[in-house]
């Protein structure tokens, strides 16, 4: 019986033993649950309370500069725009078959595509890129402008050119600016009959391949789906000769301008159901644009701003085929536009030059440079003073002065005036002069698989054109009116105009656009240049073309080196700020008597070139921000 009391006593004192360990682990658990708990409750508390002050930040429109909290300091802004998209990997090339460099690297790749996708052909290619520069850069080129094309056939080694350049309206005369009571740069009146749907259409029916509809669709796309505001327009945007008219123009603020009054910001995604339905309307008709109810409301837009086109201007106006401007330059071949282009500018500059047999070894060094940048840069001034004597040709007689142009003889007479020790300051050494000041434009080159090529320009002008933005249509339209001579009115400069240049009904202003192409001696298309960029244009594409076919560059360096301009007057050398050439060379130029001024805002080349082993090469300036593209 002890016994089994014992053994009871035992038995129970172990169950005790357990629950006590159970209490124990219970009220562990218990702790633990309770400060799980805890934590959660705090953590939930303290991301309300961020997440509070996040809100509240995105909707004040008083306090732009408060900082995200710690938890969030390392995460973009929720109001941030999204980052522009940056070239890809080898976007410069090799290729084998293509490549196009525009001034929009999506832009380039939509060319590419119509010929790498859609087998079309190289001015498939180039109209579909023009459409899209027109609206990604908006500020530069667009249908409410014009331009020109040059195309080159490798089946029969033979180029024609396309001019469709705007034109003064038929109400137009010389004097029509000179009291000032018609604006040349702002508003409906600043605005030539534009050229470039007619201009696209004209050079399709003779060199296209797919339907018109799949050129204008990758630019309908874009405008519905929406496109960021790249740096180029915003930079536009933000100038001073600019933003006043954004806020101003009811176009331009319905597109450029937030809820809160405020310009958009570079990056943000913009939409334009306007131009998309103007797009698809050209798509399905070219023609509704000058003759149907497009033209109509042209028409009415521009004239309710002010403007001097009719139906009639728009109905009449015709592409001009123009005979090529031609010349030789070594073993090559060169092809450009003839007036009222400047072809015939970049033409004389190469015909002084080349009499100096300009190689590799005419940069190799500091002194070598210092030289051949002097050359150049007298060259530079005695072509700018010729381009006084250029016009429209159908108002002009320019037989003379173009056969001038590529005469041996007439660039040995130029250059024998060019002193290696010495400069001039007096604008009248090297000739007349006018010059007026350009701004926009755009710029695409394109080497297709079958040899052919395509260099063209494209503009509106200045920077938004004429500041008007079409309420009906959200066509951007262009001022180039401005690009007319005015009688008796000195320019910024101080300097008379050029009567050649004067305006009159149906005359094309003189251009400072220059798209230009290189064949050698087999007929294979070695380079396609071309740039935008005002006067800086032609300057900039003669530079590209001598360091490439001359100084044995890459094409990327071609583009991308530093460079030089002078127009004459102003009677100083512009060197690029941002992209400079040695303090040294500055200095030597100095001591031969220039005046060199570093400027930021140069023009922006776009090129594209084949190297002797057949490889394909393209180039957008980074100045410009773009890329190209290729197969």
């Amino acid at each position: 019986m002890e016994v089994a009391d014992a053994q009871a006593a035992e038995k129970e004192e172990k169950v005790l033993k357990f629950g006590r360990r159970t209490n124990r682990r219970a009220i562990i658990i218990g702790v633990v649950v309770a400060v799980v708990v805890v934590a959660i409750i705090v953590a939930v508390v303290v991301t309300v309370v961020t997440l509070k002050k996040s809100t509240t930040q995105k909707t004040s429109t008083t306090d732009t500069s408060s900082k995200s909290p710690p938890l969030l300091s390392t995460l973009p802004s929720p109001t941030s725009p999204p980052p522009l998209p940056t070239a890809p990997p080898n976007a410069d090339g090799p290729y084998r078959e293509a490549v196009v460099a525009a001034d929009s690297g999506k832009c380039s790749e939509i060319g590419r595509d119509i010929m790498r996708v859609k087998k079309g052909s190289a001015v498939d290619a180039a109209i579909a890129t023009l459409f899209c520069i027109g609206v990604m850069n908006m500020h530069s080129a667009g249908i409410g402008g014009g331009g020109f094309i040059v195309v080159y056939n490798r089946s029969n080694n033979f180029t024609e050119t396309f001019d469709f350049r705007e034109q003064a309206p038929g109400v137009s005369h010389q004097d029509m600016f000179v009291n000032g009571t018609l604006n040349s740069r702002v508003g409906g009146a600043a605005s030539g009959v534009p050229g470039e749907v007619r201009g696209f259409l004209t050079a399709w029916k003779k060199y296209g391949r797919l339907p018109w509809k799949e050129l204008v669709q990758p630019s309908i796309d874009l405008t519905k789906n929406g496109l960021q505001i790249g740096e180029n327009v915003y930079y536009a945007m933000t100038r001073s000769s600019v933003k006043q008219y954004i806020f101003s123009d009811p176009g331009l603020r319905e597109l450029l301008v937030n809820e809160t009054g405020q310009l958009k910001q570079k990056g943000e995604v913009i939409k334009m159901p306007k131009l998309a339905r103007t797009l698809e309307r050209i798509s399905e008709n070219p023609e509704d644009f000058y003759t149907g109810e497009l033209a109509k409301d042209i028409v009415s837009e521009i004239k309710e701003a002010g403007g001097l086109i009719t139906l009639d201007d728009m109905k009449n106006y015709t592409v001009k085929i123009r005979k090529t401007l031609v010349g030789t330059l070594g073993d090559y071949h060169w092809y450009s536009m003839p007036p009222p282009g400047s072809g015939s500018v970049l033409g004389l500059i190469l015909n002084i030059l080349k009499g100096y047999n300009m190689n590799s070894e005419s940069r190799k060094d500091t002194n070598s440079s210092i030289l051949t940048y002097h050359r150049i840069t007298e060259a530079f001034k005695f072509a700018y003073a010729y381009r006084a004597l250029l016009g429209d040709p159908d108002f002009v007689d320019l037989t003379h002065v173009l056969k001038n142009i590529t005469d041996p003889n007439f660039g040995e007479s130029l250059r024998q005036r060019i002193y290696d020790n010495m400069t001039f300051t007096n604008y009248r050494y090297y000739g007349d002069f006018y010059s007026a000041q350009g701004g926009g434009t755009s710029h695409m080159s394109l080497m297709a698989p079958n040899g052919d090529a395509v260099s063209a320009t494209t503009t509106i002008n200045l920077f938004f054109g004429s500041k008007f933005r079409g309420p009906k249509t959200g066509i951007m339209w262009n001022n180039e009116m401005d690009d007319f001579s005015i009688p008796n009115k000195k320019n910024a400069f101080g300097v008379l105009p050029s009567p050649a240049n004067y305006v009159m009904p149906g005359k094309r202003p003189l251009s400072s656009m220059a798209p230009s192409i290189f064949v050698d001696k087999n007929g294979e298309v070695r380079m396609v240049s071309g740039a935008s960029g005002g006067t800086r244009i032609t300057t900039a594409t003669s530079l590209s073309v001598m360091n490439f076919l001359w100084f044995n560059r890459t094409l990327s360096q071609s583009v991308t080196d530093p460079r030089i301009h002078h127009q004459l007057m102003p009677m100083y050398i512009r060197v690029d700020r941002d992209y400079p050439i040695s303090q040294e060379i500055i200095d030597g130029l100095e001591r031969l008597g220039h005046d060199v001024r570093k400027i930021s805002g140069f023009a922006v080349v776009q090129a594209t070139a084949k190297d002797k082993d057949g490889l394909l090469f393209g180039k957008s300036d980074p100045r410009k921000g773009g890329w190209a593209a290729g197969y």
